[in-house]
C-alpha cells in the first residue's frame, strides 16, 4: 500500500469520499450513532470565518480515499489549540494510513504554532483507552483523557402516555415555558445570549484545555444564519420567570439532510433556579414542537441524541425520566506536542 497525504477543500471532487471515510470510521460498531452531513460540513469549510479554521486532510491509496482528518483551528480564543477527527475506513486499517495521518497532523500543528492537539473517542461503557484499537492508537501517540461523559439515546417516537404522566409530576408555579422554531424573537434574545454565556461557564469540561467565551447578540444572529445555511432546523425552549427574566433554555437539532436523528444540544437552568424541574420541563416542551412540523422533517425520526457529563446528576436524573438509556462514553483526549520525544 503506497499512500498519499494531501490537504483538499469543500469543492475538491475527493471531498464526499473523505467525508464518507471519517464517518465510516467513527460509526463502525457503535449503536444508533449520528455523524454530520456532507452537506453540513461542506458547508461551513466553505463559509469564512474569523473565529475558526477548518483543515481537510485526505489519505489516498491508488486514488481511493481510505482516510482523512478534520482540523479545527481556534482563532480568537484557546489559539494554542487545535481539534482533530480522524479516520481511517475500516478496511484500510492496520496499514499504517493512520500513523501517516497522525503524523501529518502534527506537523500541520507546528506550522500553526498549535501546541495542544485536541480529538475525541467514543468507547463502550466501562472501557478504558488500553482496552480498544483507537484507544491504543491514541495513547501511542501521547493523548489523554481529560473529560469524559454519557452519550445517551431515546427512540423516537416518544411514548406520549408517558410523557403526559410526566408533565403531571411538574410543580405549579410562576415560571414560563415558552418554546419557538429558528430565529430566537427579539424580545428574548438579550436574555437568551445572557443564558448562552453563562451555560459557556458553567458547562463541566474537566482538565479541557477551553476558555469560556462571551456570547452577545451578534453572535446569536450569525449562528443562527449559519445553522440554517448548514440545513439545521432548531427547536428552542426558554424557562422565563414571571418578570421575564431568563431561567434556562434547551436546544434540539435537526437536519433536513439526515432526518433519523435529532441532536440534543445545551440544556442550562441558571443556578438561582435549580430544583423546580425546569430541565425537564423545558425538555419535554421542545421535544411536543416536534408535533407542528412538516411531515418530511419528522417522519423518518427514530433517534433523539443527547451528551451528559458523567457526574450531572440532575440532568442525568432528567433525562432518565424521559427514558434515554447510556449507549457509549465520549473521551475528550488531549496532548501537548511540548511533552512528546521529537
Amino acid at each position: 500500500m503506497t499512500i498519499g497525504i494531501r490537504d483538499i477543500g469543500p469543492g475538491d471532487d475527493a471531498f464526499a469520499s473523505w467525508h464518507a471515510a471519517i464517518r465510516e470510521a467513527h460509526l463502525a460498531d457503535r449503536e444508533s450513532a449520528w455523524w454530520s452531513s456532507v452537506e453540513s460540513v461542506r458547508a461551513y469549510f466553505g463559509r469564512p470565518s474569523d473565529r475558526t479554521r477548518h483543515l481537510a486532510v485526505a489519505a489516498f491509496d491508488r486514488g481511493i480515499c481510505v482516510g482523512g482528518a478534520e482540523d479545527k483551528l481556534p482563532l480568537r480564543w484557546d489559539v494554542e489549540t487545535m481539534s482533530v477527527e480522524l479516520g481511517v475506513s475500516p478496511a484500510a486499517q492496520g496499514r499504517g494510513v493512520g500513523a501517516r495521518l497522525a503524523s501529518y497532523v502534527k506537523e500541520l500543528a507546528v506550522q500553526h504554532d498549535r501546541r495542544i492537539v485536541q480529538t475525541e473517542l467514543y468507547l463502550r461503557p466501562g472501557l478504558a483507552l488500553s482496552h480498544t484499537p483507537g484507544g491504543r492508537f491514541a495513547e501511542k501517540h501521547g493523548f489523554r483523557t481529560v473529560n469524559t461523559e454519557d452519550r445517551l439515546v431515546l427512540d423516537l417516537p416518544a411514548d406520549e402516555g408517558h410523557l403526559a404522566r410526566l408533565q403531571q409530576t411538574f410543580p405549579r408555579d410562576d415560571y414560563v415555558i415558552r418554546s419557538w422554531v429558528d430565529r430566537c424573537p427579539d424580545d428574548l434574545v438579550a436574555e437568551w445570549s445572557r443564558m448562552r454565556t453563562h451555560m459557556d461557564e458553567d458547562v463541566p469540561t474537566g482538565e479541557l484545555t477551553r476558555t469560556p467565551q462571551p456570547v452577545d447578540v451578534d453572535r446569536i444572529r450569525e449562528a443562527e444564519r449559519n445553522f440554517a445555511e448548514q440545513g439545521w432546523t432548531r427547536l428552542r425552549t426558554a424557562a422565563l420567570t414571571a418578570d421575564g427574566r431568563g431561567a434556562g433554555y434547551t436546544e434540539i437539532y435537526l437536519s433536513r439532510h439526515d432526518t433519523e436523528f435529532l441532536v440534543q444540544d445545551d440544556t442550562f437552568v441558571d443556578r438561582y433556579h435549580r430544583g423546580h424541574r425546569l430541565g425537564l420541563r423545558m425538555k419535554l416542551a421542545n421535544l411536543r414542537q416536534l408535533h407542528d412540523l412538516p411531515d418530511h422533517l419528522r417522519a423518518g425520526l427514530r433517534f433523539l441524541q443527547t451528551h451528559t457529563e458523567r457526574h450531572n446528576t440532575a440532568m442525568q436524573r432528567a433525562n432518565g425520566a424521559f427514558g434515554f438509556r447510556r449507549v457509549d462514553v465520549l473521551h475528550e483526549l488531549e496532548t501537548d506536542l511540548t511533552n512528546l520525544p521529537a
